[in-house]
């Protein structure tokens, strides 16, 4: 993961950003697919905004799919 497009002049938000994009990432290594739930950890991130406006987590459908690869 890379930390370069999700720097800006709010730093402090470069850790939760580096989070989300290192849980995203470990969401494919498991075998999940962008999501289209907006909030969803799994959903596509074209911009730093984007990477903003969604949560850390997955959301039900992608935690379920999980829970399957994970058994």
């Amino acid at each position: 993961v890379s930390l370069y497009r999700l720097r800006n002049p709010v730093r402090e938000k470069v850790c939760e950003r580096l989070l989300k994009e290192a849980v995203h990432e470990i969401g494919h290594v498991l075998g999940l697919k962008h999501c289209r739930n907006k909030r969803c950890v799994m959903t596509f991130s074209n911009s730093i905004v984007d990477v903003d406006g969604k949560s850390v987590y997955f959301c039900r459908s992608c935690e379920e799919v999980l829970r399957r690869v994970l058994r």
